[in-house]
């Protein structure tokens, strides 16, 4: 295949330098990262909101008056309750809406979401509006990260994976910082903007090219594919090898028995389960689901407040201001994964990021225990924030964000939906435990109890990510089917 060169915006590329650029930056295929962004500010709300809703002075709930810490954490944790059924909606549609449709219906919940905020004058509304927003999440990571690893080409997969993290720590961010200059009651006017021009905006974008393939839509799978790869369907036009590789391997898929909507239809059985590719893919992902939570990271999250009141000698910020700091680390920690996740790999990352919440956590908890011992530490007043922003940081690097990167990769077609919804409730259920149920772990056994226990269970994921998981870094899933099946 002859490569002449093109013009865009005035300068000369390759085709295949036009290709990888479009497949990357291509606006539309960023627009259901909103929805990450979406999530995030209702994930974030609760930060600021909860410490004002509890205010016996000034509560916003006017009539109800300040809220009990039994029923903050209720409003809390009802967050996960609506994931858990978020993903299992989202299991079911994403195969009978098909993945484009069923992000877009993620954006409905969490439309409705801050809308009863908007209306609330009880605790109740809270909840509910809360537990929306989980559903909305729910769904979200169901859709997004089964759309994206399907969109993508494959050598931009992982870092645009991985941006459904870092978009939902954009989310984060920005109710941070809402919270800290706005008042309450004008935040979720402002937030529910985004989900708004998400449903509008998204309407206009393809079904992703492998989900059509699936159905026997080849036409439609070719022009979804020319869409995100930027390739016009005109005579005489220089088509890159990469596309024409890409969509050779579609061709192949709507004529694969096992790739056909009547094999897909098909009820499931034992036997696609028990095949030794599907079995080591449950294996990984749902090691690496419980890891993303009992990391600590999540938790950790929760409770930036009070580390960066343990650090006050050294750092005299507010507490609206510390949260800002705490997102910003995180934001940062996400961004260097989608920079490094193509390029050092899924693998080395998840590492290097359990190794160093690891040694993050260790360091704390011996800290935790010489407060409890009694030493005088005046002098490593600093440690709690550096052990903090290391875990924050280190973590959002790999294991908050390429477990569910790998999660979309690695699952056979045939179980992908079923099995990505099963893994993510996995993934909500504990981390309601982590929220209802860690701060008794600490109560029970020290903070530097519950801090050696993110660190056994970081080192322990370290070694089996070592052994046990394969790299998939810019495999195309025909090679990655490969790969698990030895």
């Amino acid at each position: 295949m002859s490569h002449m060169p093109v013009f865009a915006g005035g300068f000369m590329y390759s085709p295949t330098t036009v290709y990888r650029c479009y497949s990357f930056f291509f606006p539309p295929l960023q627009t259901v990262n909103l929805l990450g962004v979406s999530y995030g500010t209702i994930s974030g709300w609760s930060s600021s909101a909860l410490p004002a809703l509890q205010s016996p002075l000034d509560s916003p709930l006017q009539r109800h008056g300040a809220i009990t810490q039994e029923e903050a954490s209720w409003i809390a944790g009802t967050l996960c309750l609506g994931g858990v059924l978020g993903t299992l909606v989202g299991g079911v549609l994403v195969e009978r809406l098909g993945r484009k449709w069923t992000a877009w219906t993620a954006g409905l919940p969490l439309v409705a979401c801050w809308t009863l905020i908007i209306v609330a004058d009880h605790p109740g509304h809270l909840m509910g509006a809360r537990f929306l927003g989980g559903l909305g999440g729910g769904i979200v990571y169901v859709a997004n990260p089964l759309y994206v690893s399907e969109i993508a080409a494959p050598k931009h997969r992982g870092a645009l994976s991985s941006m459904l993290v870092l978009s939902c720590c954009v989310g984060m961010e920005v109710a941070y910082t809402t919270a800290a200059f706005l008042p309450y009651r004008t935040i979720p006017w402002v937030s529910i903007v985004i989900p708004l021009v998400f449903l509008i905006g998204f309407v206009f974008v393809p079904e992703s090219p492998l989900h059509l393939a699936s159905i026997q839509k080849h036409e439609e799978a070719e022009r979804s594919l020319r869409y995100f790869r930027g390739v016009p369907a005109v005579k005489g036009t220089t088509v890159p090898e990469e596309f024409e590789r890409e969509l050779r391997q579609l061709e192949r898929m709507c004529t694969d028995p096992q790739s056909t909507k009547q094999s897909l239809d098909r009820q499931l059985t034992w036997s696609d389960f028990n095949s030794p590719h599907a079995k080591r893919a449950f294996l990984i992902s749902l090691t690496l689901m419980v890891l993303n939570q009992f990391c600590g990271c999540f938790y950790m999250m929760n409770y930036a407040e009070s580390v960066f009141a343990e650090s006050s000698s050294t750092l005299s910020l507010s507490a609206n201001r510390s949260v800002i700091v705490v997102g910003l680390i995180q934001l940062c920690g996400c961004y260097s994964c989608t920079l490094l996740v193509d390029r050092m790999g899924r693998k080395i990352l998840l590492v290097i990021s359990a190794l160093g919440t690891a040694l993050g956590h260790s360091v704390f908890a011996a800290y935790c225990y010489g407060q409890y011992a009694g030493y005088d530490l005046t002098m490593l007043s600093w440690l709690p924030l550096v052990c903090f922003s290391v875990v924050i940081f280190i973590g959002s690097l790999g294991l908050g964000t390429i477990p569910f990167v790998v999660l979309a990769e690695i699952m056979p077609l045939k179980i992908k939906g079923f099995a990505t919804t099963f893994c993510m409730v996995i993934n909500w259920t504990v981390a309601f435990v982590a929220l209802k149920y860690f701060s008794l772990v600490a109560i029970a056994f020290g903070m530097y109890g519950l801090l050696l226990f993110f660190a056994f269970c970081s080192t322990a994921g370290a070694i089996f990510v070592m052994f046990v998981m394969p790299e998939t870094k810019g495999k195309d899933f025909q090679e990655i089917q490969k790969l698990m099946d030895r």
